[in-house]
């Protein structure tokens, strides 16, 4: 489900418990790990929150958090968790869209957890993330825009305020479980940010560092869930409904500024 919560606080409580599993599941868990790390994969099983409860309220957003990790989140999207045992990842993105119109999306590379997916800029919170007992969600969406991109959502390269506008609640052991979407549109066209990647990309490669995004691609706002099924790949599951709302919510400001 996708909430719209442009002008809400958000609250992000964490608790200082951990995800308790079964013991069989645990090993389970820990044994599917191991398998995808074999395979190739360039992962590391590092802490991640798990929201437990969620409260949407008219000018509000609570997220109540406990602690669990990478490899609980890897079962649950590959595998699935029994109920009671579900890892909804907390993590935060941005809707990125070009100053000439289209919204730029990500494929996951080759060397990342699920080769080929298709999903927008963002990952988990992170250690960095977290000062005073309190999550900089902002913090989380402008550092996955400067890792996996290069640009900097926090000033020079935008043109219209990045500021927090979804949250999408999963399905059942679906992935990202609950993520935190914020809204921008950058000072580049489709095709100078495309050869701005790909020099990006081309650095990362060479210098053998971590690349989340093979390739980018680029959806026409007023028909991007057409293009994006003509792609024929697979996609988060947010990325339908965000495409939707967010369409519509650029077309009604277009006509209330007529």
């Amino acid at each position: 489900m996708l909430y719209n919560i442009n002008g809400k606080s958000v609250n992000i409580i964490v608790k200082d418990e951990q995800v308790k599993l079964e013991e069989s599941l645990e090993r389970n868990v820990l044994e599917n790990f191991e398998k995808m790390k074999e395979s190739g994969a360039n992962i590391w099983n590092g802490d991640l929150l798990c929201v437990s409860d969620i409260n949407v309220g008219n000018t509000t957003v609570e997220l109540i958090c406990k602690k669990s990790n990478y490899a609980h989140y890897l079962y649950g999207e590959r595998v699935g968790c029994p109920p009671g045992y579900e890892c909804r990842n907390l993590s935060a993105g941005c809707m990125l869209e070009t100053e000439d119109g289209y919204y730029v999306i990500g494929e996951l590379d080759d060397t990342t957890s699920y080769p080929g997916m298709l999903q927008t800029t963002g990952g988990g919170i992170d250690k960095k993330d977290i000062s005073d007992g309190k999550i900089s969600v902002m913090q989380t969406i402008a550092r996955e825009a400067k890792e996996e991109l290069n640009i900097d959502l926090m000033n020079e390269d935008i043109i219209e305020e990045n500021r927090l506008s979804y949250l999408f609640v999963s399905g059942e052991n679906e992935q990202p479980g609950v993520q935190i979407f914020s809204k921008a549109i950058i000072k580049m066209t489709s095709q100078k940010l495309e050869n701005y990647f790909q020099e990006y990309y081309n650095y990362l490669r060479e210098e053998g560092l971590e690349r989340e995004f093979k390739k980018l691609h680029f959806l026409k706002r007023e028909k991007a869930i057409l293009e994006l099924e003509e792609l024929q790949k697979k996609f988060r599951a947010y990325m339908k409904p965000l495409l939707l709302a967010d369409s519509k919510e650029k077309d009604r400001g277009t006509k209330m500024s007529r």
